[in-house]
C-alpha cells in the first residue's frame, strides 16, 4: 500500500474531528446567545420577558407637512424601523407636522380655540400608532432626528384595533405628560420619558405634540413600545430583578425614573398650601392654642 493513503486517512479523520468540535461549539454558542437574549429581554422577571416592538402602522393623525400622495414628510414614516436615526438633520423619510412656532396661531386664517378647552390642555397635534402585540407598557421611546422637544403627552388606549369584536368601553390613560419646554439642541435624540404603569394591556399609543417653542419643524423617525404580556407585580419587581443581568444604561434609566418620581413628590409636598407641622395639623385647633 502506498504511504500516501494512510496519510490521507489520518487527515480525513482529523478534518472530521475538527468539524464535529466546531459544530458542537457553535451549538453551545447558539444556546448561550439564546439564553442571553432571553435574560436581557426579561426586565421585570425571568418568567415575564419584555417585548420590544416598533409601530406597525399609523391609524390617525391631525396633520402632516407632506402631501397625501407622497411619503415625504408624512406621518406614514413613523411605521416600522427607523429610517434616519441616529443621524441628525432634515430628511424627507421622517414624520413632520404641519406647523411650528407661534406664527400659525397669529395668522388671520388661524382657527379659534374651542370654548370648553381647559387652559391646561396644551396639545396642538397628535398621531396614533398601533403595534403588533398588546402589552403592559414599561417604556415608550420616541426617536427624534431634528429639533426635538415637541412631544408633551403620551397616552395608551384599552381598545385593540385589530380585534374583530368592538369593545364595550374605550379607555384612554395618560402614560406621561409635561408642559411645553424648549430644547436648545437640534440634534437627534432618543426621548425616553418615565411613564406610569397602567392596569390594562395596549397596542394603541397616541403622541401629542406642541411645537410652539420650536425654531423649526420637529422630525420624528420611529416609536418603540416596551412592555410585558403579563401585568407586572409592583411589590415583587425589585426582588425579582437580578442586578447582574441589567446593563449600566438600563440601571441608570430606571434609577433616573425613580428619582424623577421622588423629586416630583417632594416638590409637590414642599409647594403645598398651609402649614407643615406634622401630626399637630391633625389635632383640633382648640388643643393647640394657649
Amino acid at each position: 500500500m502506498s504511504p500516501v493513503f494512510p496519510m490521507l486517512t489520518v487527515l480525513t479523520m482529523f478534518y472530521y474531528m475538527c468539524l464535529r468540535r466546531r459544530a458542537r461549539t457553535a451549538t453551545r454558542g447558539d444556546m448561550m446567545n439564546s439564553h442571553r437574549t432571553i435574560v436581557s429581554n426579561s426586565r421585570t422577571s425571568p418568567l415575564n420577558a419584555e417585548v420590544v416592538q416598533y409601530a406597525k402602522e399609523v391609524v390617525d393623525f391631525s396633520s402632516h407637512y407632506g402631501s397625501e400622495n407622497s411619503m415625504s414628510y408624512t406621518m406614514w414614516n413613523l411605521a416600522g424601523v427607523p429610517n434616519v436615526f441616529p443621524s441628525s438633520g432634515d430628511f424627507t423619510q421622517t414624520a413632520v407636522f404641519r406647523t411650528y412656532g407661534t406664527w400659525w396661531d397669529q395668522c388671520p386664517s388661524a382657527s379659534l380655540p374651542f370654548r370648553r378647552t381647559p387652559s391646561s390642555f396644551q396639545s396642538q397635534d397628535y398621531v396614533e400608532l398601533t403595534f403588533e402585540q398588546q402589552v403592559y407598557p414599561t417604556a415608550v421611546h420616541v426617536l427624534e432626528t431634528y429639533h426635538p422637544g415637541a412631544v408633551i403627552r403620551i397616552l395608551a388606549c384599552s381598545a385593540n384595533p385589530y380585534s374583530p369584536n368592538p369593545p364595550a368601553e374605550v379607555r384612554w390613560e395618560i402614560l406621561w405628560s409635561e408642559r411645553p419646554m424648549k430644547v436648545n439642541a437640534s440634534q437627534a435624540r432618543q426621548f425616553k420619558p418615565c411613564i406610569k404603569q397602567i392596569n390594562f394591556p395596549t397596542n394603541l399609543i397616541r403622541l401629542e405634540v406642541n411645537s410652539s417653542l420650536l425654531d423649526y419643524y420637529t422630525e420624528l423617525d420611529a416609536v418603540v413600545l416596551h412592555g410585558t404580556k403579563d401585568k407586572p407585580l409592583l411589590s415583587l419587581k425589585t426582588a425579582l430583578v437580578d442586578m447582574n443581568d441589567l446593563e449600566d444604561d438600563d440601571y441608570e434609566e430606571k434609577d433616573g425614573c425613580e428619582m424623577d418620581a421622588l423629586n416630583k413628590k417632594f416638590s409637590s409636598a414642599a409647594l403645598g398650601d398651609g402649614p407643615h407641622n406634622g401630626y399637630f395639623d391633625k389635632l383640633p385647633y382648640e388643643t393647640c392654642v394657649d
